[in-house]
């Protein structure tokens, strides 16, 4: 028995300097690797419930063991005591877990210290609950230290999943760091005895010496908040002067801008360490907050080629190991919409300026044997966002710079158009010097004798072409197809599809207007049926302000029909779906898109009578669909016809948006029905029984907004007329789908009016004011305004001695105030018996007369005079 138990003591004291040993062993482990944490068997819940039961089955053998001892007198046990005393830690621990049965008294080795235990068998209650604390604090700093690992019920559910995140560090003003992390639990905070912190270079932890871990006591540690604690590490001290404080620590080294650091904090549980909580920081470079001082992204893409301009402004440049790149298809960012691609490029990559050493400059595609980079060569036409940021260690980056590309074809005619002899010959027939036009099926292609200059119609000959592009009896490679040059003896390898040769444009204004390229006429002679094929695809993309959509007008559409197409694309690319798709001689047509991007496509060519010519205009998005026919944007002048809403049931409003060219250009819309219309109504027998008809769905506004000034209402009956005036450049007219779906033929037609020199201006107590020519006839199209300007005080009087214009065609407009938005006092067209006064009731009156081009009569005579 007594040998049981010694074996029992000695795998004890065995046991717990191999746990020693290896605690101190973790330790130093942790210092080389920060993120180590200690190895359980098994991370399931299963293996967490054996950890646990471990720990208990570890304290009843400590107490049974020592409760053993406390009963043996024999001398046989005095070594195992002397170790036991001799061990710092035991020896700790037995002169304050007064629960032995009988008290000895054993010297200490070398000392003159002696340990106390007791050996009476009447141990009072008192010192067995002394006990039990012990056996409990020792638990408690274990299940602390693993609180991480196993799920322990006095851990908070909360702090018990701590990982590194939970771990701040910030700089301050004064080139300190302060430190912020959370205890895992109240019930832990009683067994801490302080943290272990250590901040290190990133990547350098191995070169740091170990006397850079700071050991900092419970009592220097602040609660910043209920379960947050902090600290501040000073930069280093250069010289201790005065009372040092204990509380007071700095850091080892001082930190250096433009680097990344690593910040641990081990909490230290009686000497037992928790998980390390691990964070990072950045020192920032001392530069200023001028925006010119932001890191610069220039870019072209033209062709497949692509040429980027980095410069780095963050005053980190020395530091730069590589750029990123990011790049976002059509601009989206949203990578879930569409495919990112994401490059690293090596500094060793980038060719520094030899006068800025902050400027780098990289051409894509690279030499991939000096700079292997994984590039894709962008898509021709298409609009790309670049991000592009600087990266100076393995954990930080710089700021991002971002810019928006149009990826350019070839924007200059090659000789495949311009300087070609095949447009001499006819479509599938290929010039030869010495004999004219050949059909490129002829016996003399391919016979093995060279009948053309250069031997040209012996080159490419496989009767059989199982794998290439078969033109007459040639067959070029398939690689050759659409590469630039002509190929085949026909030129039928290159023609309008070919990617190759797109222009490409970008606008981003809110309106703008663009058209076919006129595309250089060959040199030689051109066959009459290849002229439509001297043609290039020309692609352009509007981009206008966020929550917005364009309106698009096609002004002249002219191609060859069913082989040249306009194609408009609701979206920034070819991939976005298709709105219309059109081809031939075309009358105006508009289309609407559902976005702020438009992406058109559409052919030039060398002869001016073929091709567009299109405006547009962005205006506030709607959920409205599109429909064609309803709606449009009219550019100085066109027509506006009802929508076929009798056969489609979807209409309902429609808006027409007219803009002039000039800015000091008023709106004309006119019927030339109306008159003929009236008149048909008031003697017909067989005019229409109900209220509404096609007058009464107009609504006409001056501006583009349903609260401008209405200019027209068909639903008034007094204001319905033959024309509407614009009072500024620009009229929004609504159409709405009638009660009764009875189609009748309706238009407007829009024209301008430009006669900005017909202004004038009175300041005299009196004055005449009469029609342009009266007596005579007035001209067509003139917008004439008078303003009346006396004495602050007086009143205006307008006397009218004769007046007579086309009635509902041709208004005058008094109003009491200096401008056309003044309240209105008089407007008439018509013949009106005279002598009649207005009075105003300021001092300043703003007349405005205006006429179409139809009818024209003497007009008006004004005399005024102030009351």
């Amino acid at each position: 028995m007594k040998l049981r138990l010694i074996f029992f003591v000695f795998f004890f004291v065995y046991r717990r300097s191999t746990v020693i040993g290896q605690a101190t062993v973790d330790l130093k482990q942790n210092e080389e690797n920060p993120t180590a944490a200690p190895v359980i068997p098994d991370g399931t819940p299963e293996g967490q419930l054996s950890l646990v039961e471990r720990l208990e089955t570890m304290e009843k053998a400590f107490r049974a063991i020592v409760s053993a001892l406390s009963n043996q007198s024999n001398d046989l046990f005095a070594p195992i005591k002397e170790i036991l005393v001799q061990d710092p830690s035991v020896r700790s621990f037995l002169s304050s877990a007064s629960f032995l049965p009988n008290v000895t008294t054993t010297p200490v080795n070398g000392t003159d210290k002696y340990v106390t235990i007791e050996s009476s068998k009447q141990a009072t209650k008192e010192i067995l609950q002394q006990g039990k604390n012990m056996v409990d604090t020792l638990k408690g700093v274990v299940k602390c230290s693993l609180a991480h690992l196993v799920d322990i019920n006095n851990i908070d559910d909360l702090n018990s999943r701590l990982n590194g995140s939970s771990l701040t560090a910030v700089l301050t003003s004064k080139e300190s760091v302060e430190i912020n992390w959370p205890m895992p639990s109240a019930e832990c905070l009683k067994f801490s005895t302080g943290v272990w912190i250590r901040v290190y270079q990133s990547g350098d932890q191995h070169k740091w010496p170990a006397e850079t871990l700071l050991t900092v006591p419970q009592k220097c540690v602040k609660k910043s908040s209920k379960t947050l604690y902090s600290i501040v590490l000073s930069p280093p001290s250069i010289s201790a002067t005065g009372k040092k404080d204990p509380c007071n620590f700095h850091l080892t080294k001082s930190l250096t801008q433009c680097r990344s650091y690593v910040v641990q904090v081990i909490p230290n549980y009686q000497s037992l360490r928790g998980k390390t909580l691990r964070t990072e920081i950045v020192v920032p470079p001392k530069i200023s907050e001028d925006p010119s001082m932001k890191s610069l992204l220039t870019a072209v893409a033209n062709g497949d080629l692509w040429k980027l301009n980095w410069k780095d402004n963050s005053g980190c440049e020395p530091q730069m190991t590589s750029l990123n790149l990011k790049i976002f298809q059509d601009g989206f960012v949203d990578s879930l919409r569409q495919n990112v691609s994401t490059i690293k490029i090596p500094r060793s990559c980038l060719r520094q300026h030899a006068n800025d050493d902050n400027l780098f400059t990289m051409v894509l595609p690279a030499n991939q044997q000096t700079c292997p980079i994984d590039w894709k060569p962008l898509d021709k036409c298409r609009k790309y966002r670049l991000e592009m940021s600087s990266q100076y260690t393995d954990t930080w980056n710089g700021p991002s710079t971002s810019l928006e590309i149009l990826a350019k074809g070839h924007e200059v005619a090659n000789n495949s158009l311009d300087s070609n002899e095949i447009w001499r010959c006819q479509r599938k027939y290929f010039y030869c010097e010495y004999n004219g036009c050949w059909p490129s099926d002829h016996s003399y292609v391919c016979n093995g004798q060279n009948h053309c200059r250069n031997g040209r119609d012996e080159q490419y000959c496989d009767p059989v072409c199982k794998v290439g592009f078969k033109c007459g009896r040639q067959c070029i490679p398939n690689e050759l197809v659409c590469n630039g040059n002509f190929d085949c003896l026909d030129g039928s390898d290159e023609d309008y599809t070919c990617s190759y040769d797109n222009m490409c444009q970008q606008f981003t204004n809110s309106s703008g207007n663009f058209s076919s390229l006129i595309i250089p006429k060959p040199a030689y002679e051109i066959s009459s049926d290849r002229m439509s094929d001297i043609v290039r695809k020309t692609a352009v993309l509007i981009s206008v302000e966020p929550n917005h959509q364009i309106w698009l007008t096609f002004e002249k559409c002219v191609t060859s029909e069913n082989k040249h197409f306009v194609k408009i694309y609701d979206g920034p690319y070819s991939t976005s779906p298709l709105l219309l798709s059109r081809s031939g001689s075309l009358s105006p047509f508009s289309v609407r898109s559902s976005s702020n991007e438009l992406y058109v496509e559409f052919p030039s060519y060398y002869d001016v009578t073929y091709g567009i010519t299109a405006v547009y205009s962005s205006i506030n998005a709607t959920s409205e669909p599109f429909i064609p026919g309803c709606g449009g944007y009219i550019k100085g002048e066109g027509l506006i016809s009802a929508p076929n809403y009798s056969a489609n049931t979807d209409i309902t409003d429609c808006f027409w948006f007219l803009e002039t060219k000039k800015s000091e250009d008023t709106i004309v819309l006119s019927n030339s029905d109306f008159l003929s219309y009236q008149r048909m109504k008031s003697i017909s027998t067989t005019a229409r029984t109900y209220d509404s008809d096609e007058y009464d769905s107009w609504q006409i506004y001056d501006g583009w907004s349903t609260k401008g000034l209405v200019l027209y209402d068909g639903e008034a009956k007094d204001q319905r007329r033959a024309v509407a005036y614009s009072i500024s450049n620009k009229m929004m007219v609504h159409f709405t789908s009638p009660g009764i779906r009875v189609q009748t033929p309706f238009s407007w037609t829009v024209s301008r009016i430009s006669t900005p020199q017909c202004n004038h201006t009175f300041d005299g107590s009196n004055g005449i004011i009469k029609s342009p020519n009266y007596p005579l006839v007035y001209s067509h199209l003139s917008d004439c305004r008078w303003n009346i300007d006396v004495k602050p005080g007086l009143k205006i009087r307008l006397l009218f001695g004769f007046f007579e214009t086309q009635d509902q065609a041709d208004f005058l407009y008094v109003y009491d105030g200096p401008t056309v938005y003044s309240k209105l006092l008089f407007e008439k067209s018509g013949v009106v018996t005279t002598p009649f006064e207005i009075t105003s009731t300021s001092n300043q009156v703003f007349i405005r007369f205006i006429t179409d081009a139809n009818t024209a009569l003497p007009g008006f005579l004004i005399i005024y005079s102030t009351v």
